[in-house]
């Protein structure tokens, strides 16, 4: 009589705790990236020798653009209009229900004048309301469209001011600034005191990096670190951002503002 043939026990492995253990992974990390903000505004940066890494977590990053480069920004963007483009798009985001339609009868913001494609991007834009860098972000991109009105107001404005205004319209674009992972939004130096404070107290482990366009005029980085280091300010301790290069040597020339 012949044996019988135990069969093997058959293994069954319940995947479902693996799969909610690799999903709470890619949330975790989803949830602690920190990428870099949005470049909007470009800064050649000045070559050195150090090695050290700025941290890209709890950074305040103020952009120092040379005299030429603010020129172009405030020959093809109102800086006024701008600023107040940023706000609307912040104040309109918060309401729910928001529509692009809607939008267009906002009277008293420059929403009416905006191209479709920004419209659609506030109504349909997730996390309500966005912050000041992603509103930021939206506006210049707005202002890179073709035949945008803010391009269009531009042109016509630097044909009715006299030379003072104009200087004082390409200052308010020369410094631009950035907090976490939103983009650079301009920042006029007579309300960067009160926006650094600001910052300061929102997150108090907070430092400065400056990246400043190595050809900046020297005249702008002393009015800039004079205002930091006002007693109400206290900004004394920043990092430079410059680009590793071994072979770099000083550059000396004529200074000016």
């Amino acid at each position: 009589m012949s044996a019988k043939i135990k069969r093997r026990a058959r293994i069954v492995l319940d995947m479902t705790p693996m799969v909610d253990i690799a999903f709470l992974l890619v949330i975790f990390f989803m949830s602690t990236y920190h990428a870099r903000p949005p470049t909007t505004v470009e800064v050649m940066l000045p070559d050195s020798r150090s090695p050290l890494k700025v941290p890209e977590a709890n950074v305040m990053v103020i952009n120092v653009l040379a005299v030429e480069k603010a020129k172009t920004l405030a020959d093809s963007i109102g800086p006024t209009n701008l600023i107040a483009l940023i706000n609307n798009i912040r104040e309109a985001s918060a309401q729910p229900g928001l529509s692009a339609a809607a939008m267009r009868g906002m009277a008293g913001t420059l929403l009416p004048s905006a191209s479709e494609e920004l419209l659609r991007e506030i109504a349909s834009a997730p996390g309500k309301p966005l912050s000041k860098g992603r509103s930021a972000e939206l506006a210049i991109r707005e202002a890179q469209r073709p035949k945008n009105f803010l391009n269009q107001w531009a042109k016509q404005e630097i044909a009715s001011l006299t030379p003072e205004q104009y200087n004082a319209r390409v200052d308010s674009m020369i410094i631009w600034y950035a907090t976490g992972k939103d983009a650079a939004q301009p920042l006029p130096i007579g309300d960067l005191a009160g926006t650094v404070v600001e910052e300061r107290m929102r997150n108090p482990k907070m430092m400065m990096v400056l990246m400043v366009d190595k050809n900046c005029l020297s005249g702008k980085m002393l009015d800039l670190t004079s205002i930091l280091q006002k007693r109400d300010v206290n900004m004394l301790r920043f990092s430079l951002v410059t680009n590793l290069k071994a072979d770099a040597k000083p550059v000396f020339g004529e200074e000016g503002r």
